[in-house]
């Protein structure tokens, strides 16, 4: 079966995974996408002994591969060939590295007007980080995402284990790169996608970044309100997670761990509540699984307790459930 984007030629000279990653996701939907390598091949083919690690392999599926040495002017010339027939053009070199190769947003136009140009960098184009090597961890740490993912006790940052922000660069270029070929369709002009991962990640964080800081004058640490307990649970054989926002849901947990006395608590009676006193009520959650799940006996007991309490509302007793 035909997917989307069958019939667009996508040109992709990017490396690592922001860029493969973006324009594997449009060869999943069906772009016939051609990836240019330098002689020593994608830095990710490094990664391992084998010429396709799992890393490599993972962000450059359904994509068909050349190899060339662009320093040479004859591969320069099948680049530009196959520019010429191509809708999307990508590379994420550094700032001003691929005009110095020939292949400029203005040269690769001359050759096809229309073309959708994308170029991924770190910082943006310009500004005193433009020139700088950039990797995952850095856009953690400028991004903020270290900062909210601090330890809950030391405020130290911590890391995410996944390559958050390349993944959300590629992601988000994926995505504007359909939009731009939805603009030429009804325009016939093709634009100039330029996206930094740093400006990428910090879209990604904002409603976390900015939350605390929405009203003047009731400006907060952005990170306080970020720094909590992580939702993990340790069981008998295990671990598990479990998080409520709705006073239902939180009805609902309650008499699951049985302890329905919890929705007397006058401070977990709204969502305001329980997220301004999350502390206290994780803590009560994470003790009561620990302990497993109620016997027999303290479900009828707390059945009894909330009977006579809908008893003393008022309540007919043939209201009382049996």
């Amino acid at each position: 079966m035909a997917g989307p984007l069958e019939g667009i030629r996508v040109l992709d000279l990017t490396s690592m995974v922001s860029g493969p990653m973006a324009t594997m996701i449009l060869a999943d939907q069906g772009a016939d996408v051609v990836k240019v390598e330098p002689p020593a091949g994608d830095r990710m083919r490094g990664l391992s002994r084998s010429v396709m690690t799992g890393a490599f392999l993972s962000s450059n599926r359904n994509k068909r591969s050349l190899c060339l040495d662009l320093k040479q002017p004859e591969a320069l010339e099948i680049v530009k060939e196959l520019a010429a027939r191509s809708d999307v053009f990508i590379q994420n070199f550094r700032p001003g590295a691929i005009e110095r190769m020939g292949l400029g947003e203005d040269v690769v136009r001359g050759l096809r007007p229309d073309v959708v140009y994308v170029s991924i960098s770190g910082f943006g184009e310009t500004g005193p980080f433009a020139q700088q090597r950039v990797y995952d961890p850095v856009i953690q740490a400028l991004s903020g995402l270290a900062d909210i993912q601090a330890d809950a006790g030391t405020r130290r940052p911590r890391m995410v284990r996944t390559i958050v922000p390349d993944k959300t660069t590629a992601v988000t270029a994926a995505q504007a790169i359909t939009a731009a070929l939805l603009a030429r369709e009804r325009t016939g002009v093709g634009q100039h996608v330029r996206l930094a991962m740093l400006d990428a990640m910090v879209a990604f964080l904002w409603p976390e970044g900015m939350s605390s800081l929405n009203f003047v004058g009731r400006e907060k640490d952005p990170t306080a309100s970020q720094v909590a307990h992580d939702m993990i649970y340790e069981t008998a054989d295990g671990f598990v997670t479990a998080a409520v926002i709705s006073d239902a849901e939180w009805r609902g947990l309650c008499r699951a761990l049985g302890h329905e006395e919890w929705l007397e608590i006058e401070e977990f009676q709204t969502l305001v509540g329980r997220f301004e006193h999350r502390d206290r009520r994780i803590a009560m959650t994470a003790d009561a699984i620990r302990a497993g799940p109620p016997t027999t006996s303290s479900r009828v007991s707390t059945r009894r307790r909330s009977r006579r309490r809908r008893c003393c509302t008022g309540r007919s007793s043939s209201t009382i459930p049996r």
